[in-house]
């Protein structure tokens, strides 16, 4: 059985964002995981998300922010600063990996906060 059962849709703000990167790469995620942009206006990118599959202690770690589930400590490397404002600006939403749909969580979790994926590479 794979530990990862949650399908989680996310973004943050644009200034917030590396911020927030850094928080899943302290938790394992390597990379650029905020690769979507996002926008509120059609033209400027506003926010930038994604979507993967995730732990159930990830997902409980992103529930309990600012805090961290009992017994837990801030990862090593990670920041509190980093910590804190991903409590503050992340979005994000979550479900079972078996009966969530990738695209539906992502765009209604976009919808919701009034955004639209910028497809224009020239926009960036």
């Amino acid at each position: 059985m794979t530990l990862y059962t949650f399908r989680v849709a996310f973004l943050a703000p644009i200034a917030q964002a590396e911020a927030c990167n850094r928080v899943a790469n302290a938790f394992g995620r390597e990379g650029d995981n905020f690769s979507v942009l996002l926008s509120s206006d059609g033209e400027t990118v506003t926010h930038r998300g994604g979507s993967t599959i995730e732990t159930e202690a990830f997902v409980a770690a992103l529930s309990s922010a600012p805090a961290f589930p009992e017994g837990w400590d801030l990862p090593p490397g990670l920041a509190e600063v980093d910590w804190q404002v991903t409590a503050d600006h992340l979005l994000f939403a979550f479900g079972a990996v078996e009966t969530t749909d990738t695209s539906s969580q992502f765009n209604a979790l976009i919808a919701a906060h009034g955004l639209a994926v910028i497809s224009n590479p020239d926009i960036a």
